[in-house]
């Protein structure tokens, strides 16, 4: 049986700021004591030996990405909080690669109405619905308080969070009223962004020999593995097969 490409999914929480609907609450990144869990958690992901690192940087930023990079191999950039840096670029260099690869898209596409817009119209029109779809995004952890950075890690990519967070995702096709599909306004446009990163990261597949570690939110591990794996193009390997 022929050898397929490797790819490694790393749900993250966002270590530093975002405009998601649901936000993290978070110490600072850039402490001693996180500094040290990061130390750790690079230690696990060396092991996987990736020969690439994709971003969840929209795919026309990567020359500037990388030219942060560089920056940072020649020690001319200060590390930000976010997870691009903490993660990426540090593994990158610890593992000697001269690039990192961002495989975003966040253009506006086929969206009709923003995620926050599809949950207020939901609240009001379809209560039950609501509840059933957005509370269990409420009902995650989203405190860092206690918790190790390689805990936090754990925890978003346990299969029954992922399971849950791409469940709701799909149930908002449910939102609607009559012929208005009002969930579908934006899930169209969530569909779009996952299968064009798929489609990103299926171009750092040149060889049957590449690992890809792919670094991005935790909502998107489900649905690009699904991808990923019905392409038939990707072996997917668990985090927790390294991030014991």
């Amino acid at each position: 049986m022929q050898s397929k490409p490797k790819i490694m999914i790393l749900g993250t929480f966002h270590m530093g700021s975002t405009s998601d609907m649901i936000e993290v609450e978070k110490d600072s990144m850039l402490s001693i004591q996180r500094q040290k869990e990061i130390e750790e958690v690079l230690g696990y992901l060396k092991k996987f030996e990736p020969t690439k690192i994709a971003l969840e940087v929209e795919k026309k930023k990567n020359g500037l990405i990388n030219e942060e990079y560089t920056r940072y191999l020649k020690g001319d950039y200060q590390l930000q909080e976010d997870e691009i840096d903490q993660i990426g670029y540090r593994l990158a260099k610890e593992l000697g690669h001269q690039d990192v690869y961002a495989v975003d898209w966040m253009e506006q596409g086929a969206r009709q109405r923003g995620i926050g817009e599809v949950a207020e119209w939901t609240k009001e029109h379809q209560p039950a619905l609501y509840e059933e779809i957005f509370e269990p995004f409420y009902q995650l952890d989203n405190t860092t308080s206690g918790k190790s950075v390689k805990e936090l890690l754990l925890y978003h990519n346990q299969s029954e969070i992922i399971g849950q967070t791409h469940r709701s995702y799909v149930n908002m096709a449910r939102i609607k009223e009559a012929e208005q599909y009002v969930g579908m306004d934006w899930l169209i446009w969530w569909y779009q962004r996952n299968l064009i990163l798929f489609s990103n990261l299926s171009d750092l597949a040149v060889s049957p020999d590449e690992r890809i570690l792919f670094i991005v939110g935790g909502s998107h591990v489900k649905i690009i593995e699904n991808f990923a794996k019905e392409s038939g193009l990707f072996e997917c390997v668990p985090v927790q097969s390294y991030l014991k």
